[in-house]
């Protein structure tokens, strides 16, 4: 396994996958990992758990992100999205490349991400080595793409620039411009990564997606689903006709610093939340995640507790009426959405936060884009026993035939055994 970040402990959606993907590889056979020793800022370095086959772990010190300056020029000469330009790859790269030339022992080498797999692969191209895959000799290479990224871009793009309440013109204009050069970067940078995640998938055994719509968007012949999955509770409340406190409350959470999901709360603070507080004037929102100074602003507005990090997660599930997935951009699917579902907690969702996972509307959870959409069913959740006992009672059902980890991890292994059988053959 190789990935851009250290797994544990796994604190957001991108570190619970990794962490479930090198248990489900450690189910097919002996797993080493080489991973960039990145963690959670607000979250400490954890030692690798007891994971079944999990053997050496070597983990790098990040490098420094490249200034603009440095990777602009570069960027406008060359193909690759200015992500894999700007981050230092090279101690990750260069591990890699010395493990693989070490010996013939390595079946099969899973890259968390194509930002662990193109540098490597660029070493090897511009080597006088050529890449072991490209001769189909050595070990079967696999990527996860987890998200596409020109789908993100795209999507990204529809969304207008975002005015903190009260700001100023020459803020608006500061705005303004960034996101008018960021949406031209991102233009160009959506084609990009189009054309490097098929150039990658013509290069190597399989690439990974989260769900059969992905598998549809990526035009990859050779994607597979491995989807996103959630852990089951030791105790779930299932008993959702009567308000858990006092107070209606809503829940959201998710990593403050990840634009779809900075972009999400502030537009349910600014857009949906009044519309919510119309009609059920206690009702309140509680927004968990890290780097909430990013956001720092949502903390004034009426019936918003901006938390940040919590040290447990557990008293805010038990606490929430409802769970919220505003998200508006973005790709893959959402860990926020299957731990609702997990949790038996009554969900409203866009379809975009929700793509991917079989939830319908009406049936597992509402699902509404529109400011008014949105709000009318937060509304009727906080309002209706009867609709959030239904939803709840669903969503936990669907979550337990699809979306249990243990399930996606045992496929996952499967796939493993067969893709190195099948080079082996």
């Amino acid at each position: 396994m190789v990935a851009q970040m250290y797994p544990w402990p796994p604190v957001d959606g991108y570190r619970q996958r990794l962490s479930h993907m090198i248990s489900a590889l450690g189910q097919a056979g002996e797993v080493e990992l080489i991973s960039v020793d990145r963690h959670s800022i607000g979250s400490e370095r954890v030692e690798p758990p007891a994971v079944s086959g999990l053997g050496k772990v070597s983990t790098l010190t990040p490098g420094p992100e490249m200034p603009m300056r440095d990777w602009l020029r570069p960027w406008v000469r060359s193909g690759p999205p200015r992500r894999l330009i700007a981050g230092d790859s090279s101690e990750l790269t260069e591990a890699v490349l010395l493990r693989l030339e070490s010996g013939p022992d390595i079946d099969l080498v899973f890259y968390s991400l194509l930002d662990s797999w193109w540098p490597v692969h660029e070493a090897m191209k511009n080597s006088r080595t050529a890449t072991r895959s490209n001769d189909r000799i050595g070990p079967v290479e696999v990527v996860d793409f987890n998200d596409l990224e020109n789908l993100s871009l795209k999507l990204r793009r529809r969304n207008p620039p975002r005015f903190a309440p009260g700001s100023g013109p020459i803020a608006h204009m500061r705005v303004l411009s960034r996101w008018a050069v960021s949406r031209g970067f991102d233009l160009i940078d959506e084609r990009r990564w189009d054309a490097v995640q098929r150039d990658c998938a013509a290069q190597v055994a399989a690439v990974v997606v989260c769900s059969e719509l992905d598998v549809e968007r990526s035009g990859c012949t050779n994607a597979v689903v491995v989807g996103n999955g959630a852990q089951a509770p030791e105790r779930i409340i299932t008993d959702r006709m009567a308000l858990q406190t006092a107070t209606p409350t809503m829940l959201f959470v998710g990593a403050l610093d990840y634009e779809p999901n900075s972009d999400a709360v502030e537009w349910f603070v600014r857009e949906v939340m009044p519309q919510i507080l119309a009609k059920v004037p206690a009702a309140r929102v509680r927004i968990v995640g890290r780097n909430p100074e990013r956001v720092s602003w949502v903390g004034s507005q009426p019936g918003v507790d901006l938390l940040g990090l919590v040290d447990d997660l557990a008293p805010e599930l038990d606490s929430a009426d409802v769970s919220i997935v505003p998200i508006r951009v973005g790709a893959g699917t959402r860990l926020k959405v299957l731990e609702a579902l997990a949790h038996c907690i009554p969900l409203v969702t866009t379809s975009i936060g929700s793509e991917g996972i079989a939830v319908q509307h009406n049936i597992d959870a509402l699902v509404a884009d529109s400011a008014a959409e949105f709000a009318a069913a937060c509304i009727s959740l906080l309002s209706e026993g009867e609709m959030r006992q239904r939803l709840s009672q669903a969503g936990a059902e669907l979550f337990r035939r699809q979306y249990e980890w243990s399930r996606i991890e045992a496929d996952l292994a499967s796939k493993v055994t067969s893709w190195v059988e099948q080079a082996q053959a």
